[in-house]
């Protein structure tokens, strides 16, 4: 079966493209958590105003983080504080902009081309955090100045000792917010490999809708459901203009590819939710075919220096090391989850269960809530759980609960349990 040898060939291939990026990503926000002071980027980018939105673009333009890798880094900055607004600029202008992808952009199609990506990206991630801010969901009010952390507590109280540091970066980074999107990520890399295996390289070429408006099209067509890496990307976006397409082909691939795949749509619906989900791919289409036609309006395909792409091997050591470490991290994940579904499963077979409800203190995004249930369901008397961030409350079922080990696995999550009557306020919710 020589097409299921090749599939899995390109499954390995693309772990190999993506893991390295993955594993950066993840420990980005692992030293965000660790070496910012508490409460800081909340006041920095907590405040639900264009200038946060700006800062947080702007911040992500020099980082080294493609699709993958900035997911773990936007939701590390959600998680600390940063608004909607700011969180979702993050996500949409970073991995567009990288510094990497900008000079081999440079390389491959040109200083022009090079430049318009690195505007027409950043623009994209001002508008995408500006619309999510105002029709993403509730209103946002500013940080209060005496929440917990507001005043920046620094990170050698928080992290005594260079262990202890270490190892808050591996649990922020490797544990906690990998495990958020996990599944997402292991089909990401299923759909783009068989979308590599089965459709063949040059199927493009020869076809009549390959110009203009439509090659536009064409090329965002090709780059939504896959994962594309903003550097890796680049020698395949020049690829797609020497088979016919035309320039600004490449500008909607490179723009919408890396900022569009199945991980980052996945991740971002969990946190984010639907209304964002809708403004993220919204804005990214519609601004990838603008700046694709605007730029071949502006700029003559001739005079642009597209050289012949060369073919690098993703097999270094670091890229074999960073697939191994992520595959023994997403099996240990699905233990875990299979083991805990299990548990559950024969938990329902027992009689009516206890319901505590309990008001949960801390959490700031869906994030918090998925680490709480997280705790939670852990116990082993829990079949269900329900984590609600915008009531501030957990709902919990199972036999022979004791409340107060609940409320020990919520305070050992990080999380306070409050003085409380809420399940009326619960039932007034539903």
């Amino acid at each position: 079966m020589v097409w299921l040898e090749q599939y899995v060939e390109q499954v390995w291939a693309v772990l190999l493209e993506l893991a390295p990026w993955l594993v950066l990503g993840c420990l980005a926000a692992g030293l965000l958590h660790v070496l910012i002071p508490e409460g800081a980027i909340r006041r920095q980018l907590g405040k639900p105003g264009f200038g946060a939105i700006f800062k947080s673009a702007l911040a992500g333009v020099p980082m080294p983080l493609c699709s993958c890798g900035v997911i773990p880094a936007a939701l590390g900055l959600r998680k600390e504080g940063a608004s909607r607004g700011a969180s979702v600029s993050f996500l949409v202008a970073t991995p567009q902009t990288a510094v990497d992808s900008t000079f081999v952009s440079y390389s491959f199609l040109g200083a022009p081309f090079a430049i318009f990506k690195l505007l027409s990206s950043f623009l994209t991630g001002l508008l995408a955090g500006t619309l999510a801010q105002r029709f993403g969901g509730p209103p946002e009010t500013n940080p209060p100045t005496d929440a917990p952390g507001a005043a920046g507590d620094p990170a050698e109280e928080r992290y005594p000792t260079l262990k202890a540091r270490v190892r808050g970066v591996w649990m922020y980074g490797m544990e906690d917010l990998l495990y958020m999107i996990w599944g997402w990520v292991v089909l990401g890399v299923v759909v783009s490999a068989a979308l590599t295996t089965f459709i063949p390289a040059n199927f493009f070429a020869d076809l009549p809708l390959a110009s203009g408006f439509t090659g536009l099209l064409l090329a965002l067509v090709i780059s939504l459901p896959m994962y594309a890496c903003s550097t890796a990307s680049v020698p395949i976006a020049a690829g797609l203009v020497h088979a016919g397409l035309p320039a600004g082909a490449a500008l909607v691939y490179l723009v919408a590819g890396p900022a569009t795949n199945v991980a980052t749509i996945g991740a971002i619906f969990r946190v984010f939710g639907g209304r964002v989900i809708a403004i993220y791919l919204g804005v990214i289409i519609a601004s990838s075919l603008m700046f694709g036609y605007l730029f071949d309006f502006l700029v003559d395909m001739e005079a642009m220096r597209i050289h012949d792409h060369l073919h690098h091997d993703h097999a270094t050591w670091w890229a074999v090391i960073s697939a191994v470490l992520i595959l023994l991290l997403f099996a240990r994940f699905a233990y875990r989850d299979a083991r805990l579904k299990w548990a559950h499963w024969q938990a329902r077979g027992a009689s009516e269960p206890d319901q505590i409800h309990l008001a949960v203190g801390g959490m700031t995004c869906n994030g918090c809530a998925r680490k709480v249930q997280r705790a939670l369901q852990a116990l082993p008397q829990v079949v269900t759980v329900e984590v609600r961030c915008d009531d501030a409350c957990a709902v919990v079922s199972g036999t022979g609960l004791d409340e107060q080990t609940v409320r020990a696995a919520v305070q050992a999550a990080g999380y306070r349990t409050e003085s409380r009557d809420i399940e009326k306020k619960y039932q007034d919710g539903r």
